[in-house]
């Protein structure tokens, strides 16, 4: 079985009780890796005093791989390891950006770190659960940003992305992408905005001309209007969905797959998910967090590694 590399995350936040959780539900096997603050997690047990907690350590500690110093030496570990070792995959529980920036971390996020490890520019972040798929063309930036970020380049780059992922890793037969409009209504015939007209548009129509000459099975359809294409993906009329900017995707998505949705990153030479939640860090500590998004971020990097 392909072997996996999960970081602690946020030591502050859920990240080390998500790790005991997997331990528990049996999800880690021999081989896999689990980077992490040994006396944290040990401490973490003691103090939760449950049977799952003391089994679930019991079940990760020989494969712990011991990092002090915090959540960035973790994942800097975390990606270490992956590529030192071609066939594994990368699942990583929430960071907390801000305290991250304090450690020294200069990245938006887990999504921009790994691709300039990787050495890749194409990269987009696939948010999947078992009834939506979508990926943001712009990522971790103010919103002020997105008309500026948002070009058909950046546009095409992500959907073929999208498409690949569809019909290689998922097999899907002849998916369907939604592209969805920047502005309300998809623009209303430039009422409201006319980068449907100068930027999406464009970017479908070069979409659907690569898809033909690669002779791949998709298609692409729109500027469609954000507010009802998420209905039509739900009720099957589409099997994926390009968003222009963070929120107008993942505010959906969250929405019906908080605590079964996963954090896909597309790109890389090696897999790499994540939940799609953050760190909570105000319920820490306290064993009460929902393991359903990380145990299912587990299954995923499992299945999608050769």
């Amino acid at each position: 079985m392909p072997h996996l590399v999960v970081t602690q995350g946020d030591p502050e936040g859920i990240g080390p009780e998500l790790l005991l959780r997997l331990g528990d539900a049996g999800a880690l096997r021999t081989g896999d890796r689990v980077v992490a603050d040994r006396e944290r997690l040990v401490g973490l047990a003691r103090a939760l005093a449950t049977p799952w907690a003391t089994r679930g350590l019991e079940a990760i500690a020989p494969l712990v791989d011991d990092v002090r110093g915090g959540q960035v030496a973790a994942l800097v570990r975390g990606v270490d390891l992956v590529l030192e070792h071609p066939g594994a995959a990368l699942v990583t529980a929430p960071i907390d950006k801000a305290a991250c920036k304090a450690e020294g971390f200069v990245f938006p996020g887990h999504t921009e770190y790994l691709a300039h490890r990787a050495g890749v520019d194409d990269f987009a972040m696939l948010m999947i659960g078992p009834r939506l798929r979508v990926v943001p063309v712009t990522i971790h930036v103010p919103l002020r940003a997105v008309p500026e970020l948002l070009t058909p380049a950046a546009i095409v780059r992500c959907g073929k992305l999208l498409a690949r992922t569809l019909v290689h890793h998922l097999g899907l037969p002849g998916p369907r992408i939604g592209v969805l409009g920047l502005n309300p209504h998809a623009g209303e015939r430039g009422m409201l905005g006319d980068e449907e007209f100068r930027i999406v548009a464009p970017a479908i129509a070069e979409l659907t001309a690569w898809a033909a000459a690669e002779a791949l099975p998709c298609s692409f359809v729109g500027p469609l209007a954000a507010d009802t294409a998420f209905v039509t993906h739900l009720d099957g009329g589409l099997d994926g969905l390009l968003a222009m900017y963070h929120d107008q995707g993942l505010g959906p998505f969250k929405l019906l797959h908080m605590r079964d949705g996963v954090n896909m990153t597309l790109g890389l030479p090696f897999t790499r998910t994540s939940p799609d939640h953050g760190t909570a860090r105000d319920i820490a500590g306290r064993g009460v967090a929902d393991p359903s998004s990380m145990l299912a971020a587990v299954a995923l990097a499992r299945g999608h590694v050769p």
